[in-house]
């Protein structure tokens, strides 16, 4: 009767490395970036790995496991080139080199941007304290103009809201039949430092005002 071979011998068999759940996160990384965020599985991970699917279970839960650990990481990527961005900068230049990042992080990492956007956690407390860690280069260079903690939070999202769209807008050539991006890409980044350093960054609407004019 033949003996049935073990794991470790049939790895060495046909050559496959041992697998780790970091192989396994940063695999389906790549392959939401390279075919869309929708293309994550776990099947689809197995595949690229030449593993079955229910070698994955070892490393993940489920997909939506596993899509959490992609989120994190994009986080904790985009985190650190927003540091390395920020470092020895401040207000204008900070902003410029942060802008580029939200620019540049979507521009070559499609699926992990997308990852970033579509997560919704719960009781996540590694991807809240990542999500944190990765917004405070930009809001420490908007409280360097003076702003109090609501305008700093509303003009992270606008901040936020206005590159990425933008980014996403360049990624399906959206504006190339208008000409070049670049142009319109400084032109958002002059706008916001024109109204950081002027000191006309709104100012949270009072009592009985919308949109800081009176009601009627």
């Amino acid at each position: 009767m033949a003996r049935a071979r073990r794991p470790s011998e049939r790895r060495a068999r046909t050559g496959a490395k041992p697998l780790d759940a970091e192989t396994v996160i940063r695999t389906a990384a790549d392959i939401a970036d390279r075919e869309g965020w929708a293309a994550v599985t776990l099947s689809r991970v197995a595949r690229e790995l030449h593993r079955h699917v229910t070698s994955m279970y070892t490393h993940v839960d489920s997909v939506e496991a596993l899509r959490s650990k992609v989120a994190l990481l994009a986080a904790a990527e985009m985190g650190d080139l927003l540091w390395a961005a920020a470092l020895g900068r401040t207000r204008a230049d900070a902003l410029a080199a942060i802008a580029d990042v939200y620019r540049t992080y979507p521009r070559e990492h499609r699926g992990r941007s997308e990852a970033l956007v579509t997560y919704r956690p719960r009781d996540d407390a590694e991807f809240r304290a990542a999500a944190a860690r990765m917004s405070e280069p930009l809001r420490a260079t908007l409280r360097s103009y003076a702003l109090d903690d609501r305008q700093v939070e509303q003009a992270h999202r606008v901040f936020s809201a206005t590159l990425r769209g933008f980014s996403t807008g360049e990624a399906v050539g959206l504006y190339e039949p208008a000409g070049d991006t670049d142009e319109t890409y400084h032109h958002i980044v002059a706008l916001f430092v024109l109204a950081l350093d002027a000191g006309r960054w709104p100012a949270a609407p009072t009592r009985g005002t919308r949109a800081g004019r009176p009601r009627r």
